[in-house]
């Protein structure tokens, strides 16, 4: 009897062992395969080729919060690795932009802009640079307002600013020319700020040089940057002191803030061809570091290691939080060997 009973005991125990190795087997599917899915599917983005997030939305509360109402030191989306964190400011206002392409099931982020209501321009506009966003699409020059935001707090900019400035693209026509909606979205005046013309952001201006020289820093791992405004005094690296001033739109006969410097802040994978996201490389993976340039007419002038600051400097001049998703970048340092210089 006692070894009938131990028999089927252990037909039983197999039956088991076979039942539980199922199970593993049907969780592991599920968590590769139907998992990721529902998670793409939370943010309305698709990331450039092999650049996937870990985690689409910080939490569904803060998928929730109105952009101009949002708690401090946030950020939105978890996976735009280019995200600086939103502030709580009454004149700030922040907007996130995706674009369909027409041979995608799913939509893919374009960029975000953090926009000051009181100076009537952006304070920062956020985005990835990648060879997928490059495409045959003609400039689109369809000025227009921010759907997202209020537009009582933007300007019109059917004509340029008047006087000295052009209409300056945060993020370029020309880095967005994949689709026509692509470049239709940047030229949402939440986009544009003031700039001079003649010296700066015309051919072989300052501004002009340094966004050729972040064009040349893209790579298939994706460069991510901020391009963001100064309103305050600023110091210029020949010790030029440009004073915090304001201009007349003659669009709307308002009044605009102009910035005394713009800015870039630049991360990306050093190899560039990792096939990896930055959010899962080591800090000695990463590189990182900001350019400014003072507001004025510098023809000639081109990026130097005067004009490159850390992230972390940039981050106490600005009081921004900048690349707050990708928790191993090394913002501390700024390396000039790095990016060419």
């Amino acid at each position: 009897m006692k070894r009938r009973r131990t028999k089927k005991l252990s037909s039983n125990r197999v039956i088991l062992y076979i039942a539980i190795l199922a199970l593993l087997w049907c969780a592991n599917y599920v968590h590769e395969n139907v998992v990721p899915t529902l998670q793409a599917k939370q943010d309305t983005c698709i990331l450039p080729d092999n650049d996937k997030p870990t985690t689409e939305i910080a939490s569904e509360a803060d998928a929730e919060i109105p952009s101009n109402t949002s708690k401090a030191n946030k950020v939105r989306y978890s996976g735009w690795a280019e995200l600086p964190a939103e502030r709580k400011a009454k004149e700030l206002y922040y907007a996130y932009h995706t674009i369909s392409e027409e041979d995608a099931s799913d939509s893919r982020r374009n960029y975000a802009v953090c926009f000051n209501a009181e100076m009537h321009c952006p304070a920062w506009v956020a985005f990835a640079l990648h060879p997928s966003f490059t495409g045959e699409t003609k400039r689109i020059d369809n000025y227009q307002y921010d759907p997202q935001l209020p537009i009582n707090i933007q300007p019109q900019l059917k004509r340029s600013y008047g006087g000295d400035y052009s209409r300056g693209h945060l993020l370029g026509s020309a880095e967005r020319n994949t689709s026509r909606a692509a470049n239709d979205q940047t030229f949402y005046v939440t986009n544009i700020a003031p700039q001079i013309r003649i010296g700066f952001n015309s051919a072989g201006g300052a501004w002009n040089n340094l966004e050729s020289f972040v064009d040349k820093q893209i790579c298939n791992d994706t460069l991510y940057v901020v391009t963001g405004c100064i309103f305050d005094e600023f110091i210029d690296s020949d010790e030029a002191i440009i004073k915090p001033s304001k201009a007349v739109n003659r669009n709307d006969n308002k009044e605009i803030g102009v910035p005394t410097a713009y800015y870039k802040a630049l991360l990306r994978t050093r190899r560039g061809n990792t096939g990896k996201s930055v959010t899962r490389c080591k800090t000695s993976e990463i590189k990182c570091a900001a350019f400014i340039v003072g507001h004025r007419s510098a023809k000639g002038r081109k990026p130097s290691v005067q004009e490159m600051i850390s992230i972390e400097e940039l981050e106490r001049l600005t009081g921004e939080k900048f690349f707050v998703n990708v928790k191993h970048a090394p913002k501390h340092e700024a390396k000039a060997s790095d990016w060419g210089l």
